[in-house]
């Protein structure tokens, strides 16, 4: 095959995988709650605060923030178009009226400086590249005094029971497999706020532990499964980052993992908070004063 026929071989596979891996976590996105998964941000929200939440999938998590700042007016974006539409039929299955939901992307956004009190990313910068781009174009469009909340994964905190090499390299493919982004940029998150202007940021992790039957049964099946599709196998072999047999393998461990009466997992979430300075930041002498 030419090196122009392999390049072309690889597009289309990348292509067919990251429409199905749209697809195959829609369903676990839609579950999301912002009491679960904003919680470390909810009190930094006020009533009538126009909110910015970037990169907002199905919308679950938005209605909650919407629900937080009303009368506030809450815009959702996201890149997906399907997702946007699942968000819309949600809000207004909710009642919800203050929620606006458009297709952008979050390192290019048509909003004037200073549109929004608040800003929240939930599990958006693990899948692009340039996030320090992104994280500037969010502060551009914060007003000065204006919050932020980033929450994203960094796989380098999750722990597994049994401890299987078939499920270490399933880690290791996911990393790798990605056209964009950083699985680890949890632990970057307040450096990433700190470079883009944003002052008194701090940090934290949350902690998701899986270790009851139904819970490690469900998430040793989804892995199995997800592990075991064309679109992610294909995708892998045209990479060089796996095969069918070992992908297949993989698929069998996940499926050991759930049955297994002593089976655990537990993986860490990361969140930052920081804000816009209220005025301007002016420098010397290498400080801020």
């Amino acid at each position: 095959m030419s090196d122009s026929s392999n390049r072309a071989a690889v597009e289309a596979a990348r292509e067919n995988y990251e429409r199905w891996v749209r697809s195959a976590h829609t369903g676990a996105h839609a579950r999301r709650t912002a009491a679960q998964y904003a919680a470390f941000f909810l009190s930094h929200l006020k009533p009538g605060i126009a909110l910015l939440d970037a990169g907002c999938g199905p919308g679950s998590i938005t209605v909650g923030l919407a629900e937080a700042v009303s009368p506030g007016q809450v815009t959702g974006i996201d890149i997906s178009a399907s997702s946007l539409e699942l968000a819309a039929k949600l809000a207004a299955e909710r009642g919800i009226t203050n929620a606006t939901f458009e297709q952008h992307h979050i390192r290019s956004l048509p909003y004037p400086e200073g549109s929004f009190d608040a800003v929240f990313v939930h599990a958006v910068l693990q899948h692009i590249d340039e996030p320090e781009r992104a994280v500037a174009e969010l502060f551009r469009v914060m007003k000065p005094g204006g919050v932020i909340g980033l929450a994203d994964a960094d796989y380098d905190g999750a722990i597994t029971w049994p401890d299987d090499p078939l499920l270490g390299r399933a880690t290791e493919i996911m990393s790798r497999i990605r056209p964009s982004g950083d699985t680890r940029i949890g632990k970057r998150l307040r450096s990433l706020l700190a470079g883009a202007g944003f002052v008194n940021a701090v940090g934290s992790v949350a902690g998701t532990a899986e270790g009851d039957a139904m819970t490690v049964a469900m998430n040793g099946g989804f892995w199995a499964n997800y592990y075991a599709q064309e679109p992610f196998i294909a995708y892998a072999e045209a990479l060089g980052l796996s095969t069918r047999e070992e992908m297949n393998a993989i698929s069998e461990a996940w499926k050991r993992w759930g049955n297994d009466p002593g089976a655990f997992v537990a993986r860490f979430f990361c969140h930052a908070i920081g804000f816009k300075p209220a005025w301007p930041q002016r420098h010397h002498a290498g400080r801020v004063a």
